[in-house]
């Protein structure tokens, strides 16, 4: 029986059914009074107003709870869809590595074609690691527990090797990231470059992986307020501002009506732990939809400053 009974769960109806509650007593409260204190005119409305605030108490708590229950609703659903997005991810490319590692076993192959299969099963192996590495990251930022090891790093000259790599490896996917050295200031700052690596590839590959094909990259370095402004702009399909603040939470994937297929939704969420964790922040700008993103991250200068 209990099957075909489905209690609604949506914050609105359960708001509507605690105040339709609330008034109903409120009201059969009053009545009461009222009719009692024609019985005993003697008694004064101090009880009446009591009973009210009371009441009132009663009505705020319950909306409290209902607000509270829906969100662990809401989390819960977003773990279901999580951990099925995650098991894709992971299956996929241990299907491949598997399929590659089956060929080389069962047939004799040419050394070119050898080395194929060979590179395509440590390429999928490399998704992999990147995978869990960041589910670690995410566990890690989600406890208060991501250690980074800071010391100055010049930043001209990190973006500049990244761009170079990062180039290589989304241009086969038809993107296309630029890095104009010229423009960028001569900055240094205390960061983690592996951690900074990892944040960078989040944004970059969350342009890719939300924008058209063809979708441009951008890469920017400035100053600002004493800290050090790194930029992922892109020209893809852009955020409403209600949603300016909600990407960087914990499996946040973005209005269904939009959502991508892919995606786990802690890719932005990992870019704020990073940066925090660098004593800084992350934000992102976009006048809305159809005219992209530009993410910034601001992370404190070293002691040695611009050179």
């Amino acid at each position: 029986m209990a099957r075909f009974v489905r209690i609604p769960v949506a914050p609105t109806v359960w708001i509507g059914v605690v105040q339709t509650a609330w008034t109903v007593t409120l009201v059969a409260w009053i009545v009461f009074f009222v009719t009692w204190r024609n019985e005993h005119p003697d008694y004064g409305w101090t009880n009446l107003i009591v009973g009210i605030l009371l009441l009132a108490l009663l009505l705020i708590a319950s909306i409290i709870v209902v607000i509270h229950f829906a969100r662990q609703v809401a989390h819960n659903q977003a773990m279901k869809d999580f951990i099925s997005q995650v098991s894709h991810d992971l299956r996929s490319p241990l299907a491949t590595v598997k399929l590659h590692l089956e060929t080389l076993k069962l047939r004799e192959l040419e050394a070119a074609q050898r080395e194929e299969c060979l590179a395509m099963a440590l390429t999928e192996l490399g998704r992999l690691e990147t995978g869990i590495e960041g589910l670690l990251t995410a566990s890690r930022i989600e406890r208060s527990a991501l250690r980074v090891d800071l010391s100055p790093l010049d930043l001209k000259s990190f973006l500049g090797e990244y761009a170079a790599f990062k180039k290589r490896e989304i241009e086969p996917l038809g993107a296309t990231l630029t890095w104009d050295a010229d423009k960028a200031a001569p900055l240094v700052a205390r960061a983690d470059a592996s951690v900074l690596r990892q944040m960078l590839d989040n944004l970059v590959d969350n342009a890719v992986r939300h924008g058209q094909k063809g979708v441009k990259v951008r890469l920017e370095l400035a100053e600002q307020s004493r800290c050090a402004m790194l930029s992922v702009a892109d020209d893809g399909p852009g955020l409403e501002e209600k949603e300016h603040k909600k990407v960087f939470r914990m499996f946040y994937r973005g209005p269904p009506s939009r959502r991508h297929s892919k995606g786990t939704g802690l890719g932005l969420f990992i870019v704020a732990g990073i940066a925090k964790a660098h004593g800084g922040r992350a934000w992102v700008e976009s006048k809305g939809l159809g005219t992209g993103c530009t993410f910034r991250v601001a992370v404190p200068l070293s002691k040695e400053g611009s050179r």
